[in-house]
């Protein structure tokens, strides 16, 4: 029921901010491409709150983008009654883009780490455009992460709205 939730609320917010978006309808050819920095806030495991920062750039038609972040565990590492915790993860994404219209969908696999100790591969999907057709833009896209730890593996989905900046 919450992964329901999580998918409505994407496509609401993902309806209105390219509401938000020029309304001059921009050539699929003509979508800028450039260095890009990311940022965003999200759920990782549905529920907890993620923060995270991006950059990509363009290779051909794959954006590869490195991405480092939080999220906020309320339970000790070890699992036991200690303190919450914030790791960090750091992953590179191959995102290869599909152009509609105004904005530009886009997909790909990745692979990372979570605090040196967690392996992890995720499959992205998402679609971002610009404001106004400026360098300032929007996107909002989900993910499935598979982490990997101790010979044992889950995998679980989140959602990530942000901001984008291309230069």
């Amino acid at each position: 029921m919450k992964i329901l939730k999580s998918v409505l609320v994407a496509a609401c917010l993902s309806g209105a901010a390219a509401a938000q978006s020029s309304s001059t309808p921009v050539s699929s050819t003509d979508l800028p491409r450039g260095t890009t920095v990311w940022v965003n806030t999200g759920t990782e495991f549905v529920i907890l709150p993620a923060l995270g920062l991006s950059v990509s750039v363009p290779v051909g038609s794959v954006d590869v983008r490195g991405s480092v972040g939080t999220m906020f565990l309320p339970i000790a590492a070890d699992g036991m009654n200690g303190p919450a915790t914030l790791p960090v993860y750091a992953s590179v994404d191959a995102l290869f883009n599909f152009p509609q219209g105004s904005v530009n969908l886009y997909a790909g696999p990745g692979l990372g780490t979570v605090s040196g100790q967690v392996l992890l591969l995720n499959a992205t999907a998402g679609v971002r455009g610009e404001f106004r057709q400026g360098n300032l833009g929007w996107f909002s896209e989900a993910k499935l992460r598979s982490y990997f730890v101790d010979g044992g593996s889950v995998t679980l989905p989140g959602l990530h709205l942000g901001v984008t900046y291309r230069f």
